[in-house]
């Protein structure tokens, strides 16, 4: 019984810690952020700096650009890239309360 019970535990501490070894798939939202933080027409311009922003997302540089490729690949990836980047650019232009010009001027 007490190996039993030993197995049991070493069994779930195995199962947890390949569990969080496991890569998580790349969304397409997080492949927008990083590509709009990185701003370059191909990863392999600058490895080093899509490699940093993939890595503040929680990937590696391997995966942005397996992903970069299947965006590439497929049209219907690239209309979704592309509704994704105009929501996240109209989102960021109707923000006028830190625009001086749009203040409420007082007495007017």
């Amino acid at each position: 019984m007490r190996y039993f019970k030993l197995l049991i535990i070493l069994l779930l501490v195995t199962a947890s810690v390949v569990s969080c070894k496991l890569k998580k798939e790349m969304t397409l939202d997080d492949f927008a952020k990083i590509e709009n933080e990185v701003n370059l027409p191909n990863p392999e311009i600058d490895k080093q700096l899509v490699e940093n922003a993939a890595k503040k997302y929680g990937y590696t540089y391997q995966q942005y650009k397996d992903m970069f490729d299947k965006v590439e690949k497929e049209p219907k990836l690239k209309e979704q890239l592309g509704e994704i980047r105009l929501k996240s650019h109209t989102t960021q232009n109707n923000r006028t309360d830190s625009l001086p010009y749009f203040q409420k001027i007082d007495g007017v």
